[in-house]
């Protein structure tokens, strides 16, 4: 995060009672592969990149930046969780995380997404953070409001209609 009153960065690794949020690094490369290449995870996304694409492509250690985490279940990379200042649109932060479909259905998103919003809120307490998806993701949409994302907007973009929801600090 670039701007002086963003937080720090690298913070130290976040745990969780099963995870930890910590920086890349050469060991999550194969996870990442999986994860930009799976029609799954990419499905409300604009779909999967080529795996081979992706082995040729993807650094030997995954692209480390302000606010990207890492979500290691059992020593392994599950997913990624990012917080991050938008440039689109002045005094906006906003998440985004994508999971492996083996770690779906167990919690592990609402676990991560919480922690790194904490973190977050104690780094900018006042800074209100977005969440994007596509009002067809039903289980994103399920994850926003479970996290406290209240809806802000719908409209129409990528060839679906988006849903923007906001998460206010309290007063």
């Amino acid at each position: 995060m670039s701007e002086p009153s963003s937080p720090a960065w690298p913070p130290a690794p976040i745990r969780t009672e099963r995870l930890v949020l910590r920086e890349s690094e050469a060991r999550d490369r194969p996870a990442c592969v999986e994860l930009f290449s799976s029609p799954e995870v990419n499905t409300y996304l604009g779909g999967p990149r080529p795996r081979d694409e992706c082995e040729r492509t993807l650094p030997p250690t995954p692209e480390r930046r302000p606010g990207l985490f890492v979500v290691e279940c059992d020593g392994t990379m599950i997913g990624t969780v990012e917080l991050r200042r938008r440039e689109i649109r002045a005094g906006e932060s906003a998440i985004g995380y994508l999971f492996l479909p083996a770690a779906w259905g167990r919690g592990y998103a609402a676990e991560a997404c919480t922690a790194a919003l904490g973190w977050y809120a104690a780094a900018l307490p006042a800074e209100p953070v977005a969440l994007y998806t596509q009002s067809a993701n039903t289980r994103s949409m399920r994850l926003a409001a479970k996290l406290g994302f209240t809806e802000a907007e719908r409209f129409h973009k990528w060839g679906a209609e988006q849903w923007k929801g906001v998460r206010t600090p309290p007063a």
